[in-house]
């Protein structure tokens, strides 16, 4: 990552691994694991080296992801806490009116969670390692997703039903 942050997701620094034998990480290009004293394979190596760059990609993606959810969630609930604390605009607005713009905002909110995990959840589910902190974010991930689309779902639903009520009090 010669040019700062890196968004393509693409993993370019390879010169280190996990050392089989000692689980240390050592660089690729060393002979022997300076912990254990173990020869390295360096075809091997490298492999593992861009597993480690990957995983660590995951990780890094997944934590904005879950990140960015917690964020993207609590503007609706700082939204409703901000009206609740102003009883004139329920009366002003009407409460119908006021829970078709938070299901709307949730609903934009929301959107670009459930594509964003499929991404992730493509690009990376499958990696073959038990790396607790890649372990952790695929939890998170899951979570973020599910969360999502549960949020989707209730707010149409609710939307749903308050224009359908509006339609037939006309």
């Amino acid at each position: 990552m010669e040019n700062g942050l890196n968004f393509n997701g693409t993993t370019e620094d390879l010169d280190v691994f996990e050392c089989p034998k000692c689980k240390e990480t050592i660089d690729t290009s060393a002979e022997v694991c300076r912990f254990c004293g173990a020869r390295v394979d360096h075809e091997k190596a490298q492999k593992s080296a861009h597993l480690l760059a990957t995983v660590d990609q995951a990780c890094s993606d997944g934590s904005y992801l879950r990140n960015a959810a917690l964020i993207a969630f609590c503007l609706p609930a700082g939204t409703v806490f901000g009206i609740l604390r102003s009883g004139r605009i329920v009366v002003q607005v009407g409460f119908q009116n006021i829970v078709l713009g938070v299901c709307a905002l949730v609903l934009v909110v929301s959107s670009p969670f459930p594509p964003w995990t499929l991404r992730w959840w493509t690009k990376y589910a499958g990696l073959p390692t038990d790396d607790e902190d890649f372990q952790r974010v695929r939890g998170a991930v899951r979570s973020a997703g599910f969360a999502a689309i549960a949020a989707l779902a209730v707010s149409a639903a609710i939307m749903c039903l308050i224009l359908i009520s509006k339609a037939r009090s006309k």
